[in-house]
């Protein structure tokens, strides 16, 4: 899996082959997204943020202080907390064929 946040652009391969892409919103100027391979750490199709009291539908981990992949209503001005959000019906397809373990890219693009 590959996010692109200056394209906002989540595209997902396998072997080599892209088999899927969504369009993304990602983290405010004052709380960014970060950049870097990360492993999904956990997968929980109910989550909440306990930091923000918010509902992270289909969310995966990326980091042990919040960062995640999760369901979000996708608009040109809206942007999360740092996390990677997408459309709810690309979020649950997504969820419901990777694994922990499996790595996600995130760049700058």
């Amino acid at each position: 899996m590959v996010v692109n946040l200056k394209a906002q652009l989540l595209s997902v391969y396998r072997s080599g082959y892209e088999i899927g892409r969504a369009r993304i919103i990602y983290g405010a100027d004052n709380m960014p997204t970060p950049t870097g391979t990360f492993p999904i750490l956990q997968k929980d199709a109910d989550h909440v943020s306990n930091l923000y009291d918010a509902p992270m539908p289909f969310m995966l981990r990326l980091t042990m202080d919040g960062i995640s992949i999760h369901a979000s209503k996708i608009a040109a001005n809206y942007a999360t907390h740092g996390c990677i959000g997408l459309p709810k019906e690309f979020a649950e397809v997504l969820f419901a064929n990777v694994k922990v373990g499996d790595k996600v890219v995130v760049w700058a693009g």
